[in-house]
């Protein structure tokens, strides 16, 4: 499995362009998923500002599951990438209100009122990057004074964003999680 993120991509952080047609009968990516030709752990899925996309490999065409789309749309759509469910859970907590969780290896997809809210990625999701890789990028800037830890977002300042933390403050410092739209993080 390999994630990419594309850094200091304007186009790609804004691409909230993406929509989800009505599909009455459910069948729109039913042929992706009867015979995928990629192995799951060769496939590849881009974690963006407003969602995840799936790109075209394999024979199948690009997927994707911009964030408004649909629980179940959403979870067919990544299912060949992501592979089996680990969990699901309700959090009445979360600061942004009660969220729903699916958990995959790896990702957690948060959903609010039956649809795609946001995401959390970690290990094999995140870019292998160091820290100093990281801030190289004019697209990625520090969070001062972050109550998560070593806080970064990805993106431009008012526009969608995606957040992460680093596995500690030297250069050599990992990618430890990525997450955009509503997650239940309390700050």
């Amino acid at each position: 499995m390999r994630a990419t993120l594309v850094l200091a991509i304007p186009a790609l952080l804004l691409a909230a362009g993406c929509s989800q047609e009505a599909d009455p009968d459910g069948t729109a990516n039913q042929q992706a998923f009867e015979e995928p030709t990629v192995p799951a752990d060769e496939a590849t899925l881009d974690l963006e500002a407003n969602g995840i996309v799936v790109p075209a490999q394999g024979g199948f065409e690009r997927l994707s599951a911009p964030f408004g789309s649909l629980r179940d749309a959403t979870e067919t759509t990544l299912a060949t990438v992501l592979g089996e469910v680990t969990g699901r859970a309700d959090n009445a907590d979360c600061p942004a209100g009660p969220l729903a969780t699916t958990e995959y290896d790896g990702i957690t997809l948060y959903f609010q009122d039956g649809e795609f809210a946001g995401y959390a990625a970690r290990e094999p999701y995140v870019p292998e990057l160091s820290r100093a890789e990281m801030v190289a990028d004019p697209g990625v800037s520090l969070v001062e004074g972050s109550t998560l830890g070593e806080e970064f977002t990805i993106g431009q300042e008012g526009g969608p964003l995606i957040s992460g933390l680093f596995s500690g403050e030297g250069d050599d410092a990992r990618v430890e999680t990525l997450w955009a739209g509503t997650v239940c993080n309390f700050r």
